[in-house]
């Protein structure tokens, strides 16, 4: 890992919901990455967590509409990046989703996009916007190592 703190930086991405664009911000999720400190392996990490509270607000929250759009925004803070990713669709209950860990959910092809996003950074929150829809909130600080620290909901 680098010892280089960046100075404060933030991006802004607005996009369709459409499964084709996710690899996009994949790749700017890692280059931010890079840009907060992080080594390459962390890279990889903050990547597939913005990929999947990407895909979740565009498969959970707006429905695959392209109409709706889903904002991402990266924050380099000199501490680490800070990933807020929104829908503008209905939503989405994260106490609702089921443990994909558990028994009857363990064949289900769908269900670890949160977990994945625990394990990956150290914090998750939620939080439902007044106008519309979900914000999730991923925190990656510079030296912690793995996730599944904490997370809240708003």
């Amino acid at each position: 890992m680098r010892e280089v703190k960046a100075a404060a930086t933030s991006v802004k991405l607005v996009i369709p919901s459409e499964i084709k664009l996710v690899d996009l911000v994949h790749s700017a999720a890692e280059k931010m990455a890079e840009v907060a400190g992080f080594d390459p392996d962390e890279g990889l990490n903050v990547g597939l967590a913005v990929r999947e509270a990407v895909i979740n607000a565009m498969v959970h929250g707006n429905k695959l509409d392209p109409a709706l759009d889903v904002r991402v925004i990266f924050t380099v803070n000199g501490e680490g990046l800070v990933t807020r990713v929104g829908d503008s669709g209905g939503g989405f209950d994260p106490e609702a989703t089921p443990d994909p860990r558990t028994d009857p959910n363990l064949l289900r092809t769908s269900g670890r996009g949160l977990l994945l996003m625990r394990a990956f950074v150290d914090a998750v929150t939620f939080r439902r916007r007044d106008d519309r829809g979900m914000e999730v909130t991923l925190t990656k600080r510079i030296g912690s190592g793995g996730g599944d620290r904490e997370e809240s909901r708003a």
